[in-house]
């Protein structure tokens, strides 16, 4: 009917922008040179000892989201890209991750590691959902040799643990796993070595401490940005006031629809503001090595 299903359909141009302070102990003063590193990256507000984000819905069909993170005081960034294929699968709902996460450390000869994605699935969405991980991924790191094979297991339908993990680390040319990777994602992870002199190393999830994100005041923001843009349908979903979400979404998407035609009709293609295309996938223009490369030059 009129009614919206599906109140937040990203809109071709909406950008998200947060940033995460890092605890104190992780801090180290910026050199000389670098002290405005911060300023030119993805949320120029944020200091040289944080981790900063940015993602830009870059395609409307099919609906790709690019995004970008990175550490400046650690010299790790992060560039990804990613689009869904759903379908509903009885009582769940599957949806196929496509895209991959290229993680740079520069400390480390710029070592990269390209990293695939899980599917994700939403259980018993007609009683008490809940959402798994399930499918195998990789890590693969070209420099060095190192990749990882990793697969997140599915609950069974009868018994059985939720959030199971299981995985493999190797280094070329060796066919043996140095490592071995069990637990569950969200709980405790168990990491064995293949040698028995080596200690397990124990990731506990759940006493993680947990860093709140930090996002600008909405008069801040830019037009296109997530919060701001949605404003109106979060607040309508807020007091439980369905007609006005369906009638904020609607706006929004007549107003897209309206632009596209208008590029059309004056034959402008649309044009991405942080990311580019590469192959098939997308690049942050502005990343961490180009602008310290930029500040070495200087």
């Amino acid at each position: 009917g009129t009614i919206a299903k599906k109140p937040y359909n990203p809109i071709l141009g909406e950008t998200f922008q947060c940033y995460w302070d890092l605890p104190k102990e992780l801090h180290s003063a910026a050199p000389p040179n670098e002290g405005n590193l911060s300023s030119s990256g993805p949320a120029p507000w944020a200091s040289y000892n944080a981790v900063s984000f940015v993602a830009e819905q870059v395609s409307h069909h099919p609906p790709i989201s690019g995004f970008y993170a990175e550490c400046p005081c650690k010299k790790m960034y992060c560039n990804g890209y990613i689009y869904t294929k759903s379908r509903f699968l009885g009582l769940s709902l599957g949806v196929h991750n496509i895209g991959q996460v290229r993680l740079h450390l520069l400390e480390h000869d710029d070592e990269e590691y390209v990293v695939t994605l899980p599917s994700a699935y939403g259980r018993s969405i007609l009683t008490v959902p809940w959402i798994e991980l399930g499918g195998k991924c990789t890590i693969n790191c070209e420099k060095t040799g190192y990749y990882a094979n990793i697969e997140f297991h599915c609950k069974p339908f009868y018994g059985g643990k939720k959030h199971r993990l299981t995985g493999e680390v190797f280094q070329k040319p060796d066919k043996k796993p140095f490592l071995r990777i069990e637990g569950e994602w969200n709980k405790v992870i168990t990491l064995r070595p293949s040698s028995d002199k080596e200690e397990p190393i124990i990731i506990d999830t759940c006493n993680m401490p947990t860093i709140k994100k930090k996002i600008r005041k909405f008069e801040a923001q830019d037009e296109r940005e997530s919060r701001r843009l949605w404003r109106h349908l979060t607040a309508a979903l807020h007091t439980n006031d369905i007609e006005s979400a369906t009638s904020a979404k609607h706006e929004l998407e007549e107003r897209q629809r309206a632009e596209t035609r208008e590029r059309k009709e004056k034959g402008i293609e649309w044009q991405q503001k942080l990311f580019a295309p590469h192959g098939d996938g997308w690049l942050y223009k502005e990343n961490l090595k180009e602008r310290l490369l930029r500040l070495q030059q200087n």
